[in-house]
C-alpha cells in the first residue's frame, strides 16, 4: 500500500523466463483520500481479480518498512494491522518483509531496530512465525529482483483473505475482517466527536448566558464542525456496508461520471479553440489588409519625403512633420497589436492542444500496463513511506 498512489498500477518485467507484474497499491493514511476510499478501492481491485474467469491469483506480497525510522508510530501500525487483516493468516507465508532507506551512518541502530521489528510478536514476529521472510531492500536492482527471484521460486498461488470473504464467502466490507478493524476506527471517532460535541454545546450555554459574544461565535463554529464530523462518520460506516456487485456498479458509475465531465471539458475546449482558429484567420487576413494600407501610407510619408525608399523604421525616424510621425506611429501601432494578438492566440491554441494530449495519454496509462526494465526495479522499491506494499503475481 504505496502513499501517493491513486489507484493500483501495475508494472511487467521478463524474469527467468516469466511474467512478472508488481502491482501498485494506493496507501492508508493518505492526504489525498480517506482511509474509507483508500479500502473499497482495493476491496473492489483484489475481489474483481479473484472474480475473473479465469481467476488471477497472487503470487507474494512485498511490505516495505523505511528502517530509517525510529519506531512504528500509531499510523504505522495500524497500517501494519490492516494488512494482516487483508492478507489473512494463510497467506503470510507468501509475505516478504523488506527494510528500505538504509544507510552508512544508520547501520547499527537500523539492525537493532530489525531485530526488535522480527521479535515483537504483534509487529513481525507472528509473521514470521506464520512464514513470512525479511529481506534487506539496499535501493539496488540487485537487492529488488533477489526479492522477485525469492517468490518466483516459491511457485506459489494465493487467496488474500479480503478475496475470500468477499467473493467466496459474500461478505459487504464491513463484515471483513479488514473491514471490522476499520468500522472499529470510525466508530471511535465518532463518539470522541460526540463527546467533545457535548463538552462544547455545555460552554455555549454558559458563554450564552454570560453574553460572551466573541466565545458564543467561536463555540458555534466549533459545534458545526463536530456535527459535520459526527455526519462525515456516519456517512463512512454507511459506505463500508457494500459488496462486490454493489462496488461493482458504484465503480461503474464513477466511470459514467469522469467519462461525461471528460467530454463535457472536451466539447468547450473544442468550442473555445473553434472560437479563437476565427479570430486567428480575421487576424491574419486583416494583418494583410493593414500591412498594404501601411504600405501606401509608407509611399506617402516617402513622396513627401524626396521619393527615398526607406523602410517604415527609417521612415518613423526620418519623418519631418507632425503628420507623418501620426501616420508611422498608427501603422506601426497597428502591426503590433495584431502582431502580439496573433502570438497570444496561436500560443493559446498550442495550450489546448497540448492539455488535450496530456488528458489522452492519462486516459490511456488507466487501461495500459506500464512497463518496468531490470533496472527499474529498484526505484519501483525505494523511497515509499512506512506499510507500503507491492502485490507480486507471476504468469
Amino acid at each position: 500500500m504505496v502513499q501517493g498512489t491513486i489507484s493500483p498500477s501495475v508494472y511487467s518485467l521478463r524474469r527467468r523466463g516469466q511474467v512478472v507484474r508488481l502491482i501498485d497499491t494506493p496507501g492508508f493514511d493518505d492526504s489525498k483520500r480517506s482511509d474509507i476510499d483508500v479500502l473499497t478501492d482495493l476491496a473492489f481491485h483484489l475481489a474483481s481479480a479473484y472474480q475473473t474467469n479465469p481467476k488471477i491469483l497472487l503470487s507474494g506480497i512485498i511490505y516495505l518498512h523505511p528502517i530509517d525510522q525510529p519506531k512504528l508510530a500509531g499510523t504505522a501500525r495500524k497500517n501494519l494491522a490492516m494488512f494482516k487483516l487483508l492478507c489473512g493468516d494463510e497467506s503470510l507465508q507468501s509475505v516478504v518483509l523488506a527494510t528500505t532507506m538504509w544507510r552508512d551512518e544508520i547501520q547499527a541502530d537500523a539492525a537493532q531496530r530489525v531485530a526488535q521489528l522480527e521479535s515483537t510478536p504483534e509487529y513481525w514476529g507472528r509473521m514470521i512465525e506464520h512464514g513470512s521472510s525479511v529481506f534487506r531492500h539496499d535501493n539496488t536492482p540487485e537487492s529488488a529482483l533477489r526479492i522477485i527471484d525469492h517468490i518466483i521460486a516459491r511457485r506459489e498461488r494465493i487467496v488474500l483473505s479480503i478475496q475470500k470473504q468477499m467473493v467466496d464467502e459474500h461478505r459487504t466490507i464491513d463484515q471483513t475482517s479488514a473491514g471490522q478493524l476499520e468500522r472499529h476506527e470510525i466508530i471511535k471517532e465518532k463518539e470522541r466527536a460526540a463527546r467533545r460535541l457535548e463538552e462544547n454545546r455545555e460552554e455555549l450555554e454558559a458563554s450564552l448566558r454570560a453574553k460572551e459574544q466573541q466565545n458564543v461565535h467561536q463555540l458555534s463554529e466549533e459545534q458545526q464542525k463536530y456535527e459535520r464530523e459526527i455526519q462525515q462518520k456516519d456517512h463512512d460506516i454507511e459506505a463500508l456496508r457494500m459488496s462486490v456487485a454493489e462496488l461493482q456498479k458504484q465503480k461503474e458509475a464513477q466511470m459514467v461520471r469522469e467519462e461525461e465531465k471528460l467530454q463535457t471539458f472536451y466539447a468547450q475546449q473544442d468550442a473555445k479553440y473553434a472560437e479563437m482558429s476565427r479570430e486567428l484567420a480575421a487576424l491574419l487576413q486583416q494583418d494583410t489588409q493593414v500591412s498594404s494600407d501601411n504600405k501606401g501610407s509608407l509611399l506617402t510619408v516617402q513622396e513627401k519625403q524626396g521619393g527615398q525608399k526607406e523602410s517604415a523604421a527609417a521612415a518613423a525616424a526620418a519623418a519631418s512633420s507632425q503628420e507623418d510621425k501620426a501616420i508611422v506611429e498608427r501603422m506601426m501601432n497597428k502591426m503590433n497589436d495584431t502582431g502580439l494578438r496573433i502570438q497570444m492566440l496561436s500560443e493559446q491554441m498550442d495550450a489546448i492542444e497540448n492539455e488535450r494530449r496530456m488528458l489522452k495519454a492519462q486516459e490511456k496509462k488507466k487501461f495500459a500496463k506500464r512497463g518496468m526494465q531490470y533496472g527499474g526495479a529498484g526505484g519501483a522499491f525505494g523511497g515509499i513511506a512506512a506499510g507500503a506494499a507491492m502485490l507480486c503475481s507471476v504468469m
